[in-house]
């Protein structure tokens, strides 16, 4: 039993003694005054029948009584020693009726307190029972299941606090999942960047040995010299793009958003290209409303774009065709970005935007697998979504999608 619950029931017990005592008062009050009443009563029935003849009796306790008949009463009765100080006790009626009211206000205070006992009983019960719940629910909260919650449904301060505990494991469970992601973020990372360096830092270091030994042979050295700088470029390419991804990643970039064109956006992104596709005799079509605006950040969004036109163009053959295309409905904006090369293969379809991975049936070895990945954070960095479907040998079709709910 806690400190409180017995604070509740000295109290409850300082009221019943309370109000015993204030009972015994009421009885003795009400005693007095039935007593006085009942001697007054007499007083005049003895007066009347001493002015009136005996057959006028029941005349004498039901007619109202003169103010002689009262006084004469009073002295008859006083001589034989009969007054309002007269012992209840000597009074028949009196006692009788100190009597019946001491067992009436007894029996009912008796009942009342004996209900509001039970009730506290069963109340103090319910709320121990309640709060032994609850702290089960917090000890198993604290042992590792943060998915338990306290019973908060029903109106009552118990229930408003519990709702505030509820509300705090919510927040506490969020960061220890926020917390959770983050290592898993950063052992992925790091795991994936020694991955990744240690192949052009392996050829680095052989392409040092083999000039080392052919310090005199020119042709070596400029042959070497330009492998050297290709696998330096790629370790940058890996180093930055993992950057972009992990800022992206933690939230810390911020989007310089305002209306851009998306025809004059798209266009700058594929001016890019256009000397890539001429050589190798592919075609980059535009197709779109000159008048579709979105709002986002240009300079991240047309990186992510840029990395769909280059996916596009490296799994497309010699005379291909890549798509590019953007309506406005009334929820979404979508830029379309869609080829006629290899296709994806059924097994590589969910998880080509995860990080440095290389399908068995890609022919590419010069990717890293950082494009996709990078192009889904930016989307999703501006509220929106990317999809792809594909069929092998017929091409790809890559689709953002951006609500207008979530521009502002």
């Amino acid at each position: 039993m806690g400190k409180e619950t017995r604070a509740l029931l000295w109290r409850l017990w300082a009221i019943f003694f309370l109000a015993l005592a204030a009972s015994a008062v009421l009885v003795l009050w009400m005693t007095r005054d039935f007593r006085e009443t009942m001697v007054e009563h007499d007083y005049g029935v003895a007066g009347y029948l001493l002015g009136h003849e005996e057959e006028a009796v029941a005349a004498a306790f039901t007619k109202d009584k003169t103010v002689f008949e009262l006084e004469a009463g009073r002295q008859a009765l006083h001589g034989a020693g009969y007054s309002e100080d007269t012992d209840s006790v000597l009074i028949p009626a009196v006692a009788a009726f100190r009597r019946h009211t001491i067992i009436l206000l007894g029996g009912m205070l008796f009942g009342i307190f004996f209900a509001v006992f039970v009730t506290v009983g069963f109340y103090i019960r319910s709320q121990r029972a309640m709060i032994a719940k609850a702290d089960a629910v917090i000890a198993s909260f604290l042992e590792g299941d943060t998915d338990r919650r306290i019973h908060s449904q029903e109106a009552g301060a118990w229930y408003g606090l519990f709702h505030r505990i509820n509300e705090l494991a919510t927040i506490l469970s969020a960061q220890a999942e926020h917390e959770r992601q983050t290592r898993l973020f950063l052992q992925d990372m790091i795991s994936d960047v020694s991955h990744q360096l240690k192949t052009p830092l392996a050829a680095l270091r052989m392409y040092h040995e083999i000039m080392a030994e052919d310090s005199a042979d020119r042709e070596t050295i400029r042959a070497f010299g330009h492998k050297s700088l290709r696998e330096i470029r790629r370790v940058e390419d890996v180093v930055y793009t993992l950057l972009k991804i992990a800022r992206l990643d933690a939230g810390s970039v911020r989007l310089e958003k305002a209306e851009e064109n998306l025809e004059m956006l798209l266009r700058d992104v594929t001016e890019r290209f256009e000397t890539l596709a001429a050589r190798e005799s592919k075609e980059i079509l535009l197709r779109g409303r000159g008048d579709v605006t979105l709002l986002c950040d240009a300079l991240w969004l047309s990186e992510a774009l840029g990395n769909l036109v280059k996916n596009a163009l490296e799994h497309t053959g010699r005379g291909g065709k890549i798509l590019i295309g953007w309506e406005r409905t009334a929820l979404l904006t979508n830029i379309v970005v869609e080829d006629n090369g290899k296709g994806i293969h059924p097994e590589d379809i969910h998880n080509i935007f995860k990080r440095f991975y290389r399908s068995r049936f890609s022919q590419d070895t010069q990717g890293i697998g950082l494009g996709l990945p990078l192009a889904k954070a930016i989307v999703e960095a501006h509220q929106g979504t990317i999809s792809v479907t594909s069929r092998v040998g017929q091409g790809s079709r890559f689709v953002l999608s951006f609500f207008h709910l979530t521009e502002r």
